[in-house]
């Protein structure tokens, strides 16, 4: 077969010698050519509708699957599995073991990717395992093939860098800040629609560095989709002269957010946000965040104490700043700021 499509997926050639033995047609030395990669085997179909089959592939592109494709970030990667299955195909059987070499998301790199999938029936489960020398995840669970595609998937994440893969979304963050996290986040539900999916997501460890400036959690995170509206529970993130305390909702139904903050605050913080900006001194804050996507409002206060900022543009810093500083969706107010 040249230029074939099986299952939604192209290859440009296939042969294989075809034998009749009276209860099924049985293919031996398979082999099937696609994109420079090569998968062999051989297989049995059964006239009374079973089926037993074999299969190794070998140097397969992953950005030339059409199964995984992706328009917006490719998925990169050398990829090779091991199949084996026997059952009916009503109750399918088989079990898949596959291994990709340096997956990488775009530009940022995921590492070698390990696991096993074993389907039984409508039931899929398997697990997986991503190294490399920026994270470490791994991930078990069950897919039921149903139209809702209802799941119980668990992964788990150990000193895993996560500002690369946000600069992906985000590209104008900072690129001298850095966080690692640890922790565990569970997906049950139907994958078909966000309506349908619950999240459960529990952060133990954040170490965030924003160029010379520290901050970690002071507790676990716990973060919570259900019923499109995730839940950020008290987030306390402390560091030198830092103390901080996030919470709030985001409505993905009706595209709304609802944020708070409250605590004392190093300046420092302000060089994760604006590359050429460098910070210190205290300020006590109060802020939050409300209303549609498009045009959030913002409203609060920052008391500032001994402050210092330095832009890279100027030719010197702001010093001994001190006040307090009113802000809202119109602008700024400086009442009585001092520096």
């Amino acid at each position: 077969i040249d230029e074939g499509v099986a299952y939604g997926e192209p290859f440009e050639k296939a042969t294989t010698a075809l034998r009749f033995d009276g209860i099924g047609a049985r293919l031996d030395n398979v082999s099937i050519a696609k994109t420079g990669g090569t998968i062999t085997g051989a297989a049995f179909v059964g006239w009374d509708s079973t089926y037993s089959f074999d299969a190794d592939a070998r140097h397969l592109p992953i950005e030339r699957l059409a199964l995984l494709a992706s328009s917006k970030v490719p998925l990169t990667g050398i990829a090779e599995f091991q199949a084996e299955g026997a059952g009916t195909f009503d109750v399918p059987r088989f079990d898949v073991r596959f291994h990709v070499n340096d997956l990488f998301y775009g530009e940022e790199g995921i590492g070698d990717v390990k696991g096993t999938l074993a389907r039984r029936g409508k039931d899929l489960n398997g697990d997986v395992n991503a190294a490399s020398s920026r994270l470490t995840v791994t991930g078990n669970g069950r897919i039921t093939l149903n139209p809702n595609y209802d799941s119980d998937l668990t992964f788990r994440f150990h000193d895993t860098s996560l500002d690369p893969y946000v600069r992906l979304f985000v590209p104008t963050l900072s690129p001298f800040t850095t966080a690692e996290a640890s922790g565990s986040i569970r997906l049950y539900g139907g994958l078909a629609g966000v309506d349908r999916l619950s999240v459960d997501s529990t952060v133990d460890a954040l170490d965030v560095k924003l160029f010379d400036y520290a901050v970690k959690n002071a507790t676990p995170i716990h973060l919570t989709l259900d019923r499109q509206m995730v839940t950020l529970d008290e987030l306390q993130l402390v560091g030198e002269d830092t103390r901080l305390r996030l919470s709030g909702t985001v409505s993905l139904n009706d595209e709304r957010i609802a944020l708070r903050a409250a605590g004392e605050a190093n300046l420092g913080i302000l060089q994760g946000f604006f590359r050429n900006v460098r910070g210190s001194g205290r300020a006590a804050v109060t802020a939050a965040v409300n209303g549609p996507f498009r045009q959030p409002q913002l409203s609060g206060s920052a008391t500032i104490t001994d402050g210092r900022v330095r832009h890279f543009s100027l030719p010197h810093a702001l010093d001994a700043v001190n006040g307090t500083i009113q802000f809202d969706s119109d602008g700024i107010r400086l009442d009585g700021v001092s520096a």
